[in-house]
Order: C-alpha cells, then structure tokens, then sequence
C-alpha cells in the first residue's frame, strides 16, 4: 500500500499474518519459527487460528494444512480478537451479540450490587458501564434485525436502572433523564473514532488516508451514511 509492504500486525503480544495466498502464509508462518528460534520467542499454537476470506467463485477449493511449530493450525470460520470477533464473511452479526450479551450482564450485575443508591448514582453508573460499547466503530455488515435487539437490550437496561416499564417511551425516557439513546450513542462513537483517524500520524494509517480507500471502503461509506444521511 502506497509502496508500503503489510504482511503482519502487531499488538502487545497478538500477532495477524496477512496473505493473498495459502502459500505466502505458509512462508510468514516459517518466518516466525525463524524468529522465535533466533529470539527465544514462545507461540502458542493452539491458541492461533487460520481465518480465509473466499470470493464466491473460491468456495469450493481445498484448503491446504497450515503448521506452526509443527501443528497444524485450524482453520476457522469466527474468531475472537482482542474483545471483537471477527468472521470469515465479514459479518459483524455475532460481535453485535457479544455486545449485546455483555449488556444483559453488566446491566444485571450493576442493579443487583446497587439497587438501594439513588437515582443519580444508577444513571451515573449506567453511562459509566453501559454506554460506551468496545468494538462498535468497525460495525457495518449486518442485519437490521441484530441490531435492533441491540438497541432493545440497551433501552431496557435503561429503563430498569430507573425503575420504568420496557413499554414506556424510549426517546421521552432518554431526554428525561439526559441519557443518550443506542443509535445516538454508536453515532458519537464512530463520528469520535473518524476523527482520531483523520489527525493520526501512524504511517499506516496515514497511507490508508492518502490513498483511494479513504473513499471507496465499505466502511468508510458506511460511516458517511450514518452520520449525515437519512437512513
């Protein structure tokens, strides 16, 4: 990209290969064999996954085995990677649902440990715990209907932290008490995270911003569309 060669991504101790082919892969993963040989560097790979992105007419090819240390990866068709899970046809349908799990959770645990606080004190704690949500900037591929039971999950635990019915009005409940709805809440948090992606100085994402995906990604217009079109 840009003259820029991106093969791996690397976070603490998280590591992502990025091929074209079965057989780069193969090559990345013996280069990090390599490696760790020459550093004494550990990998886990039982821990590790082989995730493939097929176009529709690549379906129905074999896939060959991929081996680290001399076991072979599997090839999977979902993985969790750093809280957000990720599928093999870029659906974000079951990230949505671990967010929305994670809700039912928070919210319950949060009401049953400070029921007998004041309003003020369970309103505060809602926006601390419930309101922000891991993993929603790089939602665009899904279903209407996931997404919507996201927002019911969200509206419901509001409306229990104050005690109202899961029938009353939503929008009158959220101006009430200055508390942001679901669609305003994700809103706010992809407009935050387009705008730290626009002043960053990371080199890479810089050659993202410089290049034509800045316009042409799925994403990107996905983004465009939630914030300043009527959908």
């Amino acid at each position: 990209m840009n003259g820029h060669l991106i093969n791996h991504i690397m976070y603490a101790d998280d590591l992502v290969l990025i091929s074209p082919s079965s057989a780069g892969l193969c090559q990345l993963l013996r280069e990090c064999e390599k490696f760790g040989m020459s550093h004494d560097v550990k990998y886990n790979a039982k821990k590790s996954a082989v995730m493939i992105f097929r176009s529709a007419t690549l379906k129905g090819c074999s896939i060959p085995e991929f081996k680290l240390k001399g076991v072979t990866l599997h090839v999977v068709a979902t993985y969790k990677y750093l809280g957000n899970y990720i599928s093999d046809d870029l659906s974000d349908d079951d990230d949505i649902n671990r967010q929305r799990r994670t809700l039912y959770v928070q919210g319950n645990i949060i009401l049953r440990k400070f029921s007998m606080c004041f309003l003020e004190v369970k309103l505060t704690l809602f926006r601390s715990y419930c309101s922000p949500m891991y993993g929603v900037q790089l939602w665009w591929n899904y279903k209407k209907s996931t997404l919507n039971r996201l927002h019911i999950a969200y509206h419901n635990i509001f409306k229990l932290f104050i005690g109202m019915s899961k029938y009353e009005s939503t929008s009158l409940l959220c101006t009430l008490f200055d508390v942001q709805c679901c669609q305003s809440v994700i809103r706010n948090m992809v407009y935050r995270f387009m705008c730290r992606l626009d002043s960053s100085v990371n080199c890479i994402l810089n050659d993202i911003l410089t290049s034509s995906l800045r316009f042409t990604s799925r994403i990107r217009k996905h983004w465009i569309k939630l914030l300043y079109m009527n959908t």
